[in-house]
């Protein structure tokens, strides 16, 4: 019932991540967790335990739909890469949203406000240089004369990516993100979500039935309980 209730949870976000550029939707599978020892309390260190399912989540990877804005400072992406960009309290995260602006200061922000990062921090350009363009691997100038480079990176190891919130990600402080050889920038096109509404209300549907049926089974088990008890508990006549 826990495993169907996040799994019932992670489709909501897959729902709600929609309307979301770049977003990846999160897939799971049920898995066996087994507690070692915890039914053999005579050794504990036995291999012996309880085992129940669990739901291990992961992202989904297919590319996204590429749609035309014309801003030039909309990037989409084609390939396994994401953008790095400061998170607030000083992390790194990662997202696929490229949906940027430049503020009055020169710096290139997301559109919740965080910095995005270049290959030397933060990027930043002259507000009064005239416009912007970026090249096929992020290289970004300015009337001509180069300004830097969008960070692009990717993980060794996608499972290891977490959800954070909306289209961002990050990696355990452990594992470090690895250059995107194979990802490229387009111009004036932001990646839309890759995920199905069909297929996601169809597995909510599935989630939903299936911690029914294990609650009923629940139920049903209680009660034969509970008669049991009432039977051998009540003394012969």
């Amino acid at each position: 019932m826990t495993a169907n209730m996040n799994w019932h949870d992670m489709v909501a976000q897959n729902l709600s991540g929609q309307s979301s550029p770049g977003y990846r939707a999160q897939v799971g599978g049920f898995e066996e967790f087994r507690i070692p020892g915890a039914a053999n309390h005579a050794n504990p260190s036995s291999q012996l335990g309880s085992a129940y399912p669990m739901l291990k989540a992961g992202l989904n990877r297919n590319q996204g739909t590429l749609q035309h804005t014309g801003s030039p400072t909309d990037l989409g992406l084609e390939g396994p890469g994401f953008f790095a960009v400061q998170a607030p309290g000083g992390g790194r995260a990662y997202t696929r949203d490229g949906q940027f602006h430049v503020d009055r200061q020169g710096a290139l922000l997301t559109k919740e406000g965080y910095p995005v990062l270049g290959d030397t921090g933060p990027i930043r350009i002259d507000p009064q240089a005239g416009p912007i363009s970026f090249g096929p691997r992020g290289e970004l100038s300015q009337g001509g004369v180069p300004r830097g480079q969008v960070q692009l990176v990717e993980a060794a190891d996608p499972s290891q990516l977490q959800h954070l919130s909306g289209s961002y990600y990050r990696l355990p402080q452990s594992v470090k993100a690895a250059p995107a050889t194979g990802t490229t920038v387009q111009p004036g096109f932001l990646e839309g979500a890759n995920t199905s509404s069909v297929q996601e209300m169809g597995n909510m549907l599935l989630a939903m039935r299936h911690f029914e049926a294990n609650q009923r089974a629940l139920q049903v088990a209680d009660e034969r309980m509970g008669r049991s008890i009432q039977e051998l508990g009540t003394p012969p006549q």
